[in-house]
C-alpha cells in the first residue's frame, strides 16, 4: 500500500479545457497505510529538514495529512499530525542549505522548540491559536503533540532588508497585536485557497509580502516598502531572469537591466538591500551550485558544476563558495558521503511527491 499523493494544479487537465485554472495542492497522507508503516513514511517525508522520533509505540500512530500550496514566492502548508519528537541538527542545517523562515500557526494541540542560533539558545512554547516564527537555518529540537497547523515558508532572499527584524524574532511566539493581525491574514488566506486561480498568484504574493513586512518589520521604511507593489513586481521579475540564466556568463548587471527594460540606476536601487546586483547574481549561482554538490545523485566533478553555474575558474569558485558558506565545495561533497547524511535528499517512493515539492521550493527560493 502507498500513501495518498496528488500533484500540482491543472497538471492532468484536458488540453481543451478553458477558463481559469484553480490551484490544487501537493498532498501527502498516511491514512491508507497500515498503522505499523505510518511513522516511517512520515519520517522519510520530513527527512530533508528534520529527524523524527515517536513518543511511544509507532505502530499505534494516527494518520498524518499534509497539503502544500505553491504560491510562487511562498508556500503555504496545512498539516495535521499526532505528534513526535523532532530535531534539526547543525549538520543537517548545513547539508540542506535552506535558511528560510516559516510562520507556524498552531490551530490545535501544543508544541515547544529550543533553537541554537546566532542569538544563543531560545525556547518557545506554543498553544492553540498562537503564531510563531522559526528559521530552517537554525538547529533546533522540540516536541509536537496532536497538532493541526498552518505554515508559511518565507524565502530569506525576498526579505533581505527585513532580515535583521526577522532573525531577532525567530523562534518566538508573535503575541503582539500585529502578530495577531498576521495570524488572521493567514487564516483568511487558507479559507480562500480552494477558489484561488493561477492568475491570482502575483497579487497574493504581493499582499502576503506586504503583510509580513508591515507586521514583523513595522518601521516607517518597512511600511512604505510593503505598499510598493511596483518594486515587488520588478524584483520578482529580476529574480526569474537571473534563475533562468544562472549558467550564462554574459549575465551582468548591465545585461540584466537590458533584459528587464530598466535603467542601471533603477536596478541598483532594487537590489541595494541585497548588497548590489552583482552580489545577488553570484549568491544565486553559488546557492544553485551548493544544491548540486549536496545531491548524492549528481556525480559531476566540482569543476564541471562550477562551470555550469557561471564559474569558469574553479579556484575562483572555491574562494567565493567558502566566503559565502564558510566551507569549501569539497567539504560539502565529503559530508554528503558520510553515513547518515547521504539519505538527506532521498525519500522512499511512497513518500516522494510531497517531499520532492518541498525540496524543489526550498532550492528555487533561496
Amino acid at each position: 500500500m502507498t500513501s495518498h499523493e496528488e500533484g500540482r494544479a491543472g497538471s492532468d487537465a484536458p488540453a481543451h479545457q478553458s477558463g481559469p485554472r484553480l490551484l490544487r495542492p501537493y498532498r501527502f497522507s498516511t491514512a491508507d497505510l497500515p498503522p505499523a508503516e505510518r511513522f516511517d513514511a512520515w519520517r522519510e517525508h520530513l527527512r530533508p529538514v528534520a529527524d523524527l522520533s515517536p513518543f511511544d509505540d509507532a505502530r499505534r500512530l494516527g494518520a498524518v495529512d499534509l497539503a502544500m500550496w505553491d504560491l510562487g514566492t511562498f508556500a503555504l502548508c496545512q498539516e495535521r499530525n499526532p505528534g513526535a519528537v523532532f530535531e534539526r541538527s547543525a549538520k543537517r542545517v548545513r547539508a540542506a542549505q535552506a535558511d528560510h523562515w516559516y510562520l507556524f500557526l498552531l490551530k490545535s494541540g501544543r508544541n515547544w522548540t529550543v533553537s541554537q542560533g546566532g542569538a544563543g539558545e531560545r525556547v518557545s512554547r506554543g498553544a492553540a491559536s498562537q503564531l510563531g516564527l522559526y528559521s530552517l537555518g537554525e538547529a533546533c529540537r522540540g516536541e509536537m503533540h496532536d497538532i493541526e497547523t498552518l505554515m508559511l515558508f518565507i524565502p530569506r532572499d525576498s526579505f533581505a532588508a527585513e532580515a535583521g527584524h526577522l532573525d531577532r524574532a525567530s523562534n518566538t511566539m508573535l503575541a503582539s497585536p500585529l502578530g495577531g493581525l498576521l495570524a488572521d491574514y493567514l487564516m483568511a488566506l487558507e479559507r480562500r485557497l480552494p477558489s484561488l486561480r493561477e492568475e491570482d498568484l502575483p497579487a497574493i504574493a504581493a499582499a502576503t509580502r506586504a503583510m509580513i513586512t508591515a507586521c514583523l518589520s513595522p518601521s516607517r521604511d518597512g511600511l512604505r516598502e510593503a505598499e510598493s507593489g511596483m518594486v515587488i513586481g520588478l524584483r520578482e521579475r529580476a529574480r526569474r531572469i537571473v534563475r533562468a540564466r544562472l549558467g550564462d556568463r554574459t549575465l551582468t548587471p548591465a545585461a540584466l537591466a537590458q533584459a528587464m527594460g530598466v535603467s542601471r540606476s533603477v536596478l541598483y536601487r532594487l537590489f541595494e538591500p541585497q548588497g548590489g546586483v552583482a552580489r545577488y547574481i553570484q549568491h544565486c549561482r553559488l546557492a544553485a551550485a551548493s544544491q548540486a554538490l549536496s545531491d548524492p545523485n549528481d556525480t559531476r566533478r566540482i569543476h564541471v558544476i562550477a562551470e555550469a553555474f557561471g564559474f569558469p575558474n574553479v579556484q575562483e569558485f572555491s574562494r567565493a563558495f567558502r566566503s559565502q558558506f564558510g566551507f569549501s565545495p569539497s567539504e560539502v561533497r565529503r559530508e554528503m558521503m558520510e553515513p547518515g547524511v547521504l539519505d538527506l535528499r532521498r525519500t522512499r517512493p511512497h513518500a516522494d511527491a510531497f517531499g520532492r515539492s518541498l525540496r524543489d521550493f526550498l532550492s528555487t527560493t533561496t
